[in-house]
């Protein structure tokens, strides 16, 4: 009896395993998206924002490659590369990326549209307008 319910367990714990491991990725995501607007700033300020040169390029492997803002210096750029994922709710979709050695930086977005090749994600209440290439 002893040993039934030892493999019941080893069966129940590899089921809950594997439902874990199989994360669906959202196939609107997988794309190269750009940097094309920044709400609330004219074409006088595209290249202090990155206009055309930020960029997350998604794959369908859960990988990624991207340049985004430096913290430290915010008017700079950082390549970014690693892994990524999304958690899809009624408003929004929040988009984690996950990048440097053994992937323990991480960055949240909050994604407010996706539609066809357009994307907005919302940042400290100013949105930031993609495309996707």
């Amino acid at each position: 009896m002893r040993i039934r319910f030892t493999y019941l367990l080893f069966g129940l714990f590899f089921f809950v395993l594997s439902a874990c491991s199989n994360s669906k990725i959202d196939e609107r995501l997988v794309k190269k998206w750009t940097l094309v607007k920044v709400d609330g700033f004219g074409p006088e300020k595209d290249k202090i924002l990155g206009i055309n040169t930020i960029y997350f390029d998604l794959r369908e492997d859960e990988t990624f490659k991207g340049r985004w803002y430096d913290q430290n210096n915010m008017t700079d750029f950082i390549d970014l590369e690693g892994k990524w994922l999304s958690t899809q709710y009624e408003d929004k979709i929040d988009l984690f990326l996950f990048y440097g050695p053994n992937q323990k930086k991480s960055i949240i977005f909050n994604i407010t549209k996706v539609e066809g090749n357009d994307m907005t994600m919302r940042i400290s209440e100013i949105d930031y307008f993609f495309n996707a290439k």
